[in-house]
């Protein structure tokens, strides 16, 4: 597959994402998005709309994780990509959990971003 594949730039995004998270890099996670992302989280509140209120929601999340390797990792990342819209779902590795997270994605300017998020964690 060749590194400027639709795929390839949202596996390189998601691994920004991931790592500006595992960093607490606020400005590099802010990067990956647009601006009216869209956020089903798993604590209240449930639903957020846009950037401003997706990075407040996040300030939860590091207060609760250091950060650091194995703090946010995806595994077996699958990515489905059209010419300007895709998705991807994965399992995600939190701490000392697994959680389920599934993204969509725009090409905004010739660039990709994350505009939806949904994190699930399963309830056994």
């Amino acid at each position: 597959m060749p590194e400027h594949s639709n795929e390839a730039q949202i596996r390189t995004l998601v691994e920004n994402w991931a790592s500006a998270i595992r960093a607490q890099d606020r400005e590099g996670m802010r990067a990956c998005h647009t601006d009216d992302i869209v956020l089903f989280d798993v604590i209240p509140p449930l639903q957020i709309q846009g950037v401003e209120a997706y990075q407040q929601q996040w300030e939860l999340f590091f207060d609760a994780d250091p950060g650091g390797p194995g703090s946010f990792e995806p595994i077996d990342l699958h990515i489905l990509a059209g010419e300007d819209v895709a998705f991807a779902h994965t399992l995600l590795r939190v701490a000392n959990s697994t959680a389920r997270l599934t993204l969509g994605f725009r090409k905004v300017n010739g660039t990709w971003l994350i505009a939806h998020e949904h994190h699930s964690f399963p309830w056994e």
